[in-house]
């Protein structure tokens, strides 16, 4: 059972009458195990993907060489692999790079906010060096 809650003073409270309706499923004094999960916001979601864009879109043509970076795609692929986020699995005794997933599914709120913050500094370290982060912050803004 998974229901959508709000955070008040006196506890959590289910948002939707759905949500309300699978809470009185629930006996009172009963123990459950809860996993505490912030949803995505999907307008934060937009902003990351307009930062890889503005990142792939003003990519030095050296870097864009050195790096084979020639779509958005890969661009993300490259941030991922310089932030750690993959594992390697061994198939035919050969390691492969297994690249980790941002989908909603997959990272809460406060996760993918980590996750874009050191993009932000990643792109200003590695790839757009020059910039200041509030002109990339003003440029995302523009550009979603």
């Amino acid at each position: 059972m998974e229901i959508l809650c709000r955070v008040t003073a006196t506890g959590l409270v289910p948002m939707y009458d759905s949500d309300y309706d699978e809470k009185q499923r629930l006996s009172e004094g009963e123990t459950v195990l809860c996993t505490i999960r912030k949803p995505r916001n999907y307008e934060f979601h937009k902003k990351f993907f307009a930062l890889v864009r503005l990142t792939f879109d003003n990519l030095p043509e050296r870097l864009v060489r050195m790096l084979n970076i020639h779509s958005e795609e890969s661009m993300l692929d490259n941030l991922k692999l310089d932030l750690g986020l993959y594992e390697i699995i061994w198939h035919a005794r050969r390691p492969v790079i297994k690249l980790g997933s941002i989908s909603f599914a997959k990272m809460d709120e406060s996760e993918f906010q980590k996750f874009y913050n050191r993009c932000i500094d990643l792109v200003l370290t590695n790839y757009l060096r020059g910039n200041t982060r509030q002109e990339i912050l003003d440029e995302i803004e523009r550009f979603k």
